[in-house]
């Protein structure tokens, strides 16, 4: 394959990324600022926004991200993108309530955990559970 052709395909795939966590993200966020409103917990709504946004964010990799057409079984691909998911959340839960504890600023905090629970998972799939 051409070097032209593979940062072609590799920018493609960002982009998708970038577009599907988009969507994925703001499930979560809604879920999360829903919930934290109502119970004003902000570990348990950080958690349960993450985890709606964990089950849109497979659908996407697996079907427009990476478009992955292995013969891997669907539940270990799954299982793979779940621990990889976890260790994020864990790691986005964490950032959010460091910076909160912080800065006070719920939704600034939400945005910072985003960013560093996404490099995880991308790479994390990429590599992992969608590796070719």
């Amino acid at each position: 394959m051409k070097l032209n052709q593979l940062f072609r395909i590799v920018n493609f795939q960002i982009l998708r990324f970038l577009i599907a966590g988009v969507i994925a993200s703001s499930i979560n966020y809604l879920t999360f600022v829903l919930l934290y409103l109502k119970f004003r917990n902000i570990l348990f709504s950080s958690y349960c926004g993450y985890l709606i946004g964990i089950l849109i964010s497979f659908l996407f990799a697996k079907f427009y991200v990476f478009r992955d057409r292995s013969s891997q079984p669907l539940i270990k691909s799954f299982s793979t993108f779940c621990l990889i998911y976890l260790f994020g959340g864990i790691l986005m839960s964490f950032i959010i309530l460091i910076i909160n504890n912080q800065i006070h600023n719920y939704k600034v905090s939400w945005f910072f955990g985003a960013v560093i629970g996404s490099l995880n998972n991308y790479f994390g799939s990429k590599y992992l559970s969608f590796r070719k």
